[in-house]
């Protein structure tokens, strides 16, 4: 998979520490990172990636693999 480019970190976040792109008007790119009073991320988008269906109605082992 190729390297994203998102332009150059002007700063990292006070709280969470996570990098901040030229490309992103000084926000972060990636999401969620997950950590108490981050002010780049709401508190219901905070652990998102857990309601997110793997599978069907009917399931399979291998439907239920997070990475």
């Amino acid at each position: 998979m190729a390297k994203h480019n998102f332009g150059e970190v002007v700063g990292k976040c006070g709280v969470c520490t996570i990098n901040l792109w030229s490309s992103a008007d000084g926000d972060p790119v990636i999401w969620p990172c997950n950590v108490n009073g981050c002010p780049h991320e709401a508190k219901e988008e905070q652990h998102a990636h857990l309601n997110i269906r793997h599978g069907g109605e009917m399931s399979s082992g291998l439907g239920q693999i997070d990475f």
